[in-house]
């Protein structure tokens, strides 16, 4: 083969022969897929202070840690012979062997992380053996040591960092702005802070050259309620106001923390956050497996807020799958999965969510005193008798019913039910809505989603129970279709029994519906047929039987309901509260919105001023 034929020659073939990269090139390399901003060292110093047994940690940080950036700890500290080997890569006091992987009990293991920070920053150690007496310092700059020396006393460890990718431009362009890397610091330190109650945080930025801002304070929390006092220290938001806490262990398995309500969603996963032996780590089918757990209580396009805690054995899990230690990998996802799911549905399963306070604190947002009013000239109706108002004789009017009146006896029914749940009716407003009112609460029921979930736990319970109640149709409905189309509806004959639909071949291109589920009452025995055919499409997909299924009966049910747009009468605005009160998660309809709201007494009374 002649090459110079190919546009080659030995020439230009010699960049391209394999060569060693020197030491300094491959640890900035390196490094780049340990630390990818000032956060991923911050969250590396950190987890080396918690794994040193400090109890406080103190950080410190400059243009977004950009120039500037530190960690002080009171941990056990670093002696001072292996102050120049910790800037080694692959040193490490976390494991000996390639066997001490399988059981990791350290945030820390790979001894890169100081080693890819000093070659990409200005390094400096400060640490004091917590048996020596002196406190030592070692540098690094750009990943060149420097020779260790005495330096001031502290207690613990100082690492300080200075002009961190300032030797690699490429990287450092890439940095988002001085406020967005400061934001994801304080992210950092805060899912480190949720993990560890027991440990004080401090977290501080310099500006201008000025005395540190302190940005967040965290003191140490112990005993019983040390977690839940972090979380609302933490989180700063009404999440400890909607959530239950978690307490579920099975075949070596542990899941503790906090879920919210189901009505207490947002549109994006951050509000979940799960830790794995300690450890804060993102994983997509942890995610999955709690959204499983919510079903048909959580908004299709919403996402939970959790914070769960899994103990899992470590020979259970591998840590090591990337060098930012956050992804992980589960000897027994099914394991974990039941185990989650389990623990959040007895959590749900217990009526502890009713208050639903985020829900009436929106509501009361939502009151604002008509602008119109400020400028408003108010009516001298002194001097004018013949414009005065007798409300003494108005009032009369209004309240002199005939006791034998049928509005009178449903009146005083009425008074015999406020001290139920969600009381008893006064209102039916916009067609939709249900106002009902209790011994010292204003409910609002959207009656549409209410009855939605009523008819949905009824098809639930009926399938465990003894099957669907069918329904014959006293005239059968003939639905025209293909022929291609009846085969394959056929097929799924079996799977619309258990439906609560019977049906059967009515010539070559016809279904015969005989029988509909009894508790729909009157529906369109057509249209529910083809809604069904739409959700049994993708029956195949690979999911329980019992989820399957689950979404039918939500899509039935959604069909069946009572529809926004019907006036209700009285008695069927008490049968719906009633039957509310004694249906299961009846505080959110199939698709995870809210059936109803309340509205405190005292707290209307502070929106007209009265106190």
């Amino acid at each position: 083969m002649n090459l110079e034929n190919l546009g080659l020659s030995s020439k230009n073939l010699q960049p391209s022969r394999i060569r060693q990269l020197d030491i300094h090139t491959s640890n900035q390399i390196a490094a780049g897929e340990v630390i990818e901003r000032p956060s991923s060292a911050i969250k590396e110093l950190v987890e080396n202070s918690i794994d040193a047994g400090a109890n406080l940690v103190e950080i410190v940080y400059s243009n977004g840690g950009k120039s500037f950036l530190s960690v002080k700890d009171n941990g056990r500290g670093i002696y001072k012979e292996d102050l120049s080997l910790a800037l080694s890569r692959h040193a490490t006091s976390k494991i000996r062997t390639i066997g001490d992987l399988i059981t990791i009990n350290s945030l820390g293991f790979r001894g890169e992380a100081l080693a890819s920070i000093g070659s990409v920053s200005e390094l400096t150690i400060k640490s004091k053996f917590i048996e020596a007496s002196e406190t030592f310092e070692i540098s690094s700059r750009y990943g060149e040591l420097k020779q260790i020396k005495p330096s001031q006393y502290l207690e613990g460890t100082l690492i300080e960092i200075k002009n961190i990718f300032k030797s690699i431009p490429a990287r450092l362009k890439f940095l988002k702005s001085d406020r967005a890397e400061g934001i994801s610091i304080l992210e950092v330190v805060k899912k480190l802070a949720l993990s560890h109650p027991e440990i004080s945080f401090r977290l501080y930025e310099i500006k201008d050259a000025g005395n540190p801002r302190e940005i967040l304070r965290l003191e140490k929390s112990a005993g019983t309620n040390g977690l839940s006092t972090r979380i609302q220290e933490v989180l700063k938001n009404s999440f400890m106001e909607n959530s239950q806490q978690v307490e579920y262990e099975s075949e070596n398995v542990k899941v503790t923390g906090f879920i919210g309500s189901p009505t207490f969603i947002s549109g994006k996963a951050n509000g979940c956050y799960f830790f794995i032996n300690g450890r804060f780590v993102r994983d997509r089918s942890l995610l999955s497996f709690i959204r499983l757990a919510y079903g048909d209580l959580l908004e299709k396009s919403g996402f939970p807020s959790a914070i769960l805690f899994l103990n899992v054995p470590s020979e259970e899990i591998d840590v090591n799958v990337h060098p930012s230690k956050m992804e992980i990998k589960f000897k027994k996802p099914d394991l974990i999965r039941t185990c989650l799911k389990t623990a959040v549905r007895n959590t749900l399963n217990v009526e502890r969510f009713s208050a639903r306070s985020h829900l009436s604190k929106q509501a009361y947002s939502y009151f604002r005193k008509d602008s119109s009013f400020k400028n408003h000239q108010r009516t001298d109706f002194s001097s004018n008798r013949r414009e005065s108002l007798d409300l003494g004789e108005t009032l009369n009017l209004a309240t002199s019913v005939d006791p034998k009146d049928d509005i009178a006896h449903k009146i005083k029914h009425a008074q015999s039910l406020e001290n139920n749940r969600l009381g008893t009716p006064k209102a039916h407003l916009f067609k939709n809505f249900i106002v009902a009112q209790n011994d010292n609460e204003l409910v609002i029921v959207d009656q549409h989603a209410a009855h939605e979930r009523i008819l949905y736990e009824k098809l639930k319970s009926q399938k465990y129970d003894q099957g669907i109640a069918t329904q014959e149709l006293l005239v059968p409905e003939i639905v025209e279709f293909t022929s291609v189309e009846v085969d394959a509806i056929i097929e799924k004959k079996s799977i619309m029994k258990q439906l609560g639909l019977e049906i059967e071949r009515f010539g070559p291109a016809s279904i015969c519906i005989r029988g509909i589920p009894a508790v729909l009452g009157d529906i369109c025995p057509r249209t529910l047929l083809i809604n069904l055919l739409d959700d049994l499409e993708n029956f195949d997909s690979p999911e329980s039987l019992e989820n399957k299924i689950d979404k039918v009966f939500s899509s039935m049910a959604c069909h069946g309901s009572v529809r926004s747009g019907r006036i209700l009468k009285y008695e069927e605005m008490d049968t719906l509260l009633r039957e509310m009160e004694n249906t299961p998660n009846s505080d959110q309809c199939n698709h995870g919105r809210p059936t109803y709201l309340k509205l405190d007494l005292e707290k209307i009374n502070k929106l007209f001023g009265r106190t």
